[in-house]
């Protein structure tokens, strides 16, 4: 039995990782200038390609997501059994956690 979960372990992993292999070796690859810059309708480029992120923005994406996650997971709460429960809470715990960490450390300044 044990042997069997070894095997299909061994192959879940040596399957897309062949797969990957094979992809990279037998695709075609065209390197040259133009593939590198930004096409902006036939125009020169105007400023640099890769513009900086605001990381306040990136904060409030994160926490939407956390939050939309316990929302959903409160959702399949509601015909689960005693293991939803469990998971539910661990995950809320975690989410209240990490908010708190969060304001402690200072990067929630802008969020009050």
């Amino acid at each position: 039995m044990f042997l069997n979960f070894i095997v299909i372990f061994f192959f879940s992993f040596l399957v897309p990782f062949g797969m990957y292999l094979l992809s990279f070796f037998v695709s075609f690859k065209d390197f040259y200038g133009a593939k590198l810059s930004s096409y902006e309708c036939g125009f020169d480029v105007v400023k640099k390609v890769h513009v900086g992120f605001n990381l306040v923005f990136f904060s409030i994406v994160l926490l939407f997501v956390v939050f939309e996650l316990e929302v959903l997971i409160f959702i399949i709460l509601i015909q689960g059994d005693f293991y939803s429960l469990l998971s539910f809470f661990v995950f809320f715990f975690y989410v209240v956690f990490s908010f708190y960490m969060e304001w402690c450390f200072g990067k929630l300044i802008w969020f009050c």
